[in-house]
């Protein structure tokens, strides 16, 4: 049970930062937007979801706390700190790609997207982490395999965060990135 709520704890804290990250890139656009792919239904994975639950619960929410029509989306976006599914993450319209500067910025900003669902691959025979929806199935997870992608993930993080930064990735940035993602730039 500690390894699970160690695991619980570093993923809440990576995916807050993700967030975070990506609300800094976004929230201009996906705030005001009218034709997203953000629904309810989508939002109900995270309710669904045995992993993604009990990060509900460590926030306090549960299904009740979620709007009929809207999910957890009001007019700045998802009100979620962490405990989203994967693909709100990973989806990134024409629009969001159009923003950034340039190719290396795009690559970095889909690298950025994939890190939640890499943390979940496989993690229990083929099914993705956010699957599963069994809480006792989340006892024959292969922990340290799950810390080892997650690790993965917070080195690709790292590298994101200094680009965002800096403004250029060297050949051993991309060689983090990489890890998460088989796009080339």
């Amino acid at each position: 049970m500690k390894t699970q709520q160690t695991f619980l704890t570093r993923y809440s804290e990576l995916e807050y930062s993700v967030s975070t990250l990506m609300s800094q890139l976004f929230s201009g656009i996906c705030g005001s937007c009218t034709a997203c792919c953000c629904r309810a239904d989508i939002c109900e994975e995270a309710t669904e979801s045995a992993f993604l639950s009990l990060l509900l619960e460590k926030q306090g929410l549960g299904r009740e706390q979620m709007d009929d029509r809207y999910g957890w989306l009001d007019l700045h976006g998802c009100t979620l700190e962490y405990g989203r599914p994967p693909v709100c993450y990973a989806y990134y319209c024409d629009q969001l790609l159009a923003r950034l500067p340039d190719e290396e910025a795009q690559f970095s900003a889909k690298v950025l997207g994939k890190l939640i669902q890499h943390i979940g691959e496989n993690a229990l025979g083929g099914w993705h982490l956010v699957e599963i929806m069994d809480r006792s199935d989340l006892a024959k997870l292969n922990y340290p395999e799950l810390f080892q992608r997650l690790e993965e993930a917070q080195a690709a993080y790292s590298v994101i965060e200094h680009f965002m930064q800096a403004g250029r990735l060297t050949k051993a940035d991309y060689n983090v990135l990489n890890v998460i993602t088989d796009e080339e730039l």
